[in-house]
């Protein structure tokens, strides 16, 4: 079976360069839009056997506007609790604490309060497992981009060091057994865009979660 994971659109404060985790601030016009894109991704194949949306908003208007309807919800597949982060623009996390978000970027560092990358790869790799336990199908994960890089640790050995940034509504595919054990699948594609624009900004820090 596929395993299809699918970063949320643009939000407000993304646009803003600034950090939700748990926040949850609501998609953009220019996030609504790039949702309705990848849509078209979902629209010419096959019903998955199954789609499970983060709970947060961001997340479930993404996934209604990917064309699915009666979708499950499941708060482990929130984004990391960034603790003191949440609601603070990178420029000031820079100022403050220099090195401390290109670090957090890579896997290494925790900010005061947050979440620590173990601890969210595990409930984060707990609730794709069970997911793809749930179904005879294609799986559908409707999430974040932490999300998205913690399935590609879980699944394929692929540690943030080792992955760009998740570009808003792209697309992640896995070809997984029923396992879902950790190195058991195959990736098969990354970062699928609405647009390849939402690939051209360079940098480590393009696409806060």
């Amino acid at each position: 079976m596929r395993l299809i994971l699918v970063r949320h659109g643009e939000t407000v404060w993304n646009a803003e360069r600034r950090l939700q985790g748990h926040a949850d601030a609501p998609l953009s016009p220019r996030g609504i839009e790039q949702a309705r894109q990848a849509a078209r991704f979902f629209a010419a194949g096959p019903a998955p056997g199954h789609v499970v949306s983060s709970d947060l908003t961001r997340a479930r208007h993404t996934a209604e506007l990917l064309g699915f309807a009666g979708f499950a919800t499941d708060e482990r597949l929130r984004e990391m609790d960034l603790g003191d982060w949440t609601g603070k623009w990178i420029e000031q996390i820079e100022a403050s604490e220099e090195g401390a978000y290109r670090d957090w970027r890579l896997g290494s560092y925790t900010p005061q309060r947050g979440e620590g990358w173990g601890q969210f790869r595990e409930r984060v790799g707990v609730a794709i497992g069970e997911a793809v336990d749930r179904s005879d199908g294609d799986v559908v994960v409707v999430a974040h981009e932490g999300v998205v890089r913690a399935a590609c640790d879980v699944l394929v050995g692929l540690a943030p060091s080792s992955l760009s940034p998740v570009a808003p509504a792209a697309i992640t595919i896995f070809d997984v057994s029923h396992s879902a054990q950790s190195h058991s699948a195959r990736l098969v594609a990354f970062n699928i865009t609405p647009s390849s624009d939402d690939l051209r900004t360079s940098g480590l820090d393009h696409a806060p979660v």
